[in-house]
């Protein structure tokens, strides 16, 4: 089963954050709420927090997006201050016109952490 750890040590190592993410989210949706609940419950730690600042916190964002949406139990980990982006907002490339759009319409688990995407950012198709 993936979990939180798994992904971010695969993450740190490959560099492509976003493909494991996607892999993340679509054994997430797939599996029953136990199993959902444990592939979040534990905070990243070793070789996992040697991801980028704004991976670690987009995780942390995902992780409590995700408990919200499917009524899990929010881990303390995603609270932690190395999970929020302090100095600077980011925007994954956003420019322009299409920063604003981020900044209206992000869910509020990524706006606090200073992070802007699209409000579809965790949906698979």
């Amino acid at each position: 089963m993936e979990t939180v750890q798994t992904m971010l040590e695969q993450a740190a190592a490959m560099s492509d954050f976003y493909l494991l993410l996607g892999d993340f989210l679509d054994e997430f949706y797939r599996v029953d709420t136990g199993a959902r609940q444990r592939m979040i419950a534990d905070a990243p730690h070793g070789p996992a927090l040697n991801s980028k600042r704004e991976h670690l916190a987009f995780m942390a964002a995902t992780v409590h997006k995700l408990a919200n949406d499917y009524h899990l139990d929010v881990p303390p980990w995603v609270w932690e201050p190395r999970y929020y982006l302090y100095d600077k907002p980011f925007f994954d490339g956003a420019r322009g016109n299409l920063r604003l759009w981020y900044m209206y319409k992000s869910p509020s688990e990524f706006k606090h952490r200073n992070l802007f995407v699209d409000e579809n950012a965790l949906v698979r198709v």
